[in-house]
């Protein structure tokens, strides 16, 4: 009666570790291609939109305009936290123009009238 040979653990891990190694370096060997749409949508008009572009550099067109009405004082925290915390390459200049900018362009809700009886 033969004894089945047993492999050791050791050796398994390694050949394993080796395998893994191999296919990762096979798959980022093969660079991706990837093709965005083109930009169709532009900035609402209004003064200060040069400034505003810089914003393009990290967000669409699309996101900027999708963003609900927001009340006064959150684009200047918002812009400011781009800047100080994400680390958006936006000159101190200008942050007052382009915050000047959207709260123009994407300005706060309106309060609701209340109906006259």
């Amino acid at each position: 009666m033969t004894r089945p040979t047993r492999r050791h653990p050791r050796a398994c891990l390694v050949r394993l570790a080796v395998a893994l190694v191999t296919v990762s370096a096979c798959a980022s060997a093969a660079a991706l291609d990837i093709q965005l749409p083109p930009e169709t949508a532009t900035l609402h008009p209004g003064t200060g939109t040069q400034s505003a572009a810089m914003c393009l550099m990290c967000h669409s067109v699309d996101y900027l305009s999708s963003q609900p009405p927001m009340p006064l004082g959150f684009w200047d925290a918002e812009v400011k936290k781009m800047v100080g915390t994400y680390g958006a390459p936006i000159p101190a200049e200008q942050v007052p123009l382009i915050v000047q900018y959207l709260n123009q362009a994407y300005p706060p809700p309106q309060p609701v009238a209340s109906p006259k009886p």
